[in-house]
């Protein structure tokens, strides 16, 4: 491989040659057993124990780091992370420190990251929406999110990301008219929104 001269961009699709298996003992509801199984072997989004998946557990904000920093390949990260409530040593610091600089994932505060907080299905579209924009895909939208009753439940910081979720079948709403915006998105149904992102 020869690196060019001018920038470019790398993108990964994940190919999975043996037949999937989900290796958990806590069964995950079937909408999500396809996804968490792809994942897993794709060692993109592991489970809470060897032996747990812990499917109807909230997701964090160092989880949703650490699966995003695992899909972009685990890249080597220039700067430190800076929010004071990130120790240097844990399992997800080099992902929220790539988060950061990428523009991923902000803080909650100027100084904090609260990785222990639950992360919303609006914040997590809205993440992954600055995801594919870093990873260089295509994030323009067309439609609108009038289908749903409760599209005015949307944070006006979200409305681009959720539209772009919607349109590409990340997010299919919690029933056929609503979104459920500032509910709190469980492991199970991110990796779904994983599963459809990389296989869309």
């Amino acid at each position: 491989f020869v690196m060019p001269a001018s920038p470019f961009q790398v993108h990964v699709n994940f190919v999975l040659s043996d037949p999937l298996v989900y290796p958990y003992e806590d069964p995950a509801p079937y909408y999500a057993t396809t996804a968490a199984s792809y994942l897993y072997a794709a060692g993109i989004m592991q489970g809470t124990s060897e032996t747990t998946f812990s499917p109807y557990a909230p997701m964090t904000r160092a989880m949703v780091a650490t699966v995003l920093y695992r899909m972009a390949g685990e890249p080597a990260v220039s700067g430190d992370v800076t929010f004071s409530d990130v120790p240097a040593d844990t399992w997800y610091t080099q992902a929220v420190a790539w988060a950061q600089e990428k523009g991923v994932i902000q803080g909650t505060s100027p100084t904090t990251f609260s990785p222990d907080s639950q992360v919303t299905r609006e914040q997590l579209a809205t993440i992954l929406y600055r995801y594919a924009d870093t990873m260089g895909d295509n994030v323009a939208v067309s439609g609108n999110l009038n289908a749903y009753t409760d599209k005015d439940k949307v944070g006006s910081y979200a409305v681009t990301p959720m539209t772009w979720a919607v349109e590409h079948g990340i997010i299919t709403g919690t029933t056929g008219t609503t979104l459920s915006p500032k509910s709190t998105t469980t492991r199970a149904q991110v990796a779904v929104m994983l599963h459809r992102y990389l296989t869309d």
